[in-house]
């Protein structure tokens, strides 16, 4: 019973002077807070913690929907860029010159937008699709034509006919590409790759033969490029068929293709809406020499200097 006593009694010691100890830290920190300099601090960041919880939770009720499409369009677009999409395995066997045609465009494409710093993965993925509207009817179009089935136009109803077939592509892309539900991205960028231009293989033709050319004559229909990028890939598009049309082709060739074909874009104000900048044209015209050389390696001629 003694020995009982003495561990309670010192239990109950041990005990009190916790207590007391608890006590006294909470007396000394309600003393601290008491003080009006901590009391304004309190306040103020009480206040900052309401503001910042408030900010933080707005930004993400007006942000979260703007992230959501960017993911979304963003998976959308690495969806349709794999080259075993069934639109690009239909475009690889029913029109395989075109197949072909716009992975070099792709290529040209999406190093020209790296170099300027704009978006190369939609360039790219536009460039794939960007002549779907040649799948209605292949053979019309030379990249899929063997040297006996191109037609030559012979009168002014031919020339007008075939001209205005060439061109129509652009609207039938537009329409397999809503069919297919691409990104409004894409489809914009099929709209304006040859903007509102002259189909000028049947311009020159028509120019020959001496008849009279409105000044809507043998255009597609537009809008001229809305974008950086479809600027892009609107000269890609054209200097690669260029480039695979010409038997004899040279560095100093390929130079002057790549420059002829943006000095007669820009004489036709073709790049007036797209913001591009004369730095931004520069970078773009060395890209594509660069890398239509690198492309077309083997077919250069090049001088031997004896």
């Amino acid at each position: 019973m003694k020995r009982y006593s003495i561990k309670y009694t010192i239990f109950f010691a041990l005990t009190i002077s916790i207590l007391v100890f608890l006590v006294m830290i909470i007396t000394g920190l309600l003393i601290d807070l008491l003080n009006p300099v901590y009391i304004g601090r309190i306040g103020i960041y009480i206040i900052a913690s309401i503001f910042s919880g408030a900010l933080i939770t707005g930004g993400i009720s007006i942000f979260n929907p703007v992230l959501a499409e960017a993911m979304t369009t963003l998976r959308r677009m690495l969806r349709i860029e794999s080259l075993s999409n069934p639109l690009l395995l239909k475009l690889s066997i029913e029109a395989p010159g075109t197949y072909h045609h716009s992975l070099n465009v792709s290529s040209l494409a999406q190093k020209a937008a790296k170099a300027i710093k704009v978006d190369s993965l939609l360039v790219r993925t536009a460039a794939y699709y960007h002549d779907l509207g040649k799948l209605d009817n292949p053979t019309l179009y030379v990249e899929n034509q063997s040297e006996i089935e191109i037609p030559t136009a012979e009168d002014e109803e031919s020339i007008r006919k075939h001209a205005n077939a060439i061109i129509s592509h652009v609207e039938k892309g537009v329409t397999i590409a809503e069919e297919a539900k691409l990104p409004p991205e894409i489809i914009d960028l099929i709209k304006e790759h040859h903007g509102t231009t002259r189909a000028l293989y049947f311009y020159g033709i028509a120019k020959e033969r001496g008849l009279k050319i409105k000044k809507t004559d043998f255009r597609y229909a537009g809008p001229i490029p809305q974008s950086k990028e479809a600027v892009i890939l609107m000269l890609a598009d054209c200097v690669e068929a260029a480039a695979r049309s010409t038997k004899e082709l040279t560095s100093e060739k390929i130079k002057f293709i790549v420059e002829n074909t943006i000095e007669e874009r820009l004489n036709d104000n073709q790049f007036k809406n797209s913001h591009l900048t004369e730095i931004d044209l520069g970078k773009i015209k060395f890209s594509l020499i660069e890398t239509l050389q690198t492309v077309y390696h083997q077919r250069i001629e090049y001088k031997h200097h004896e």
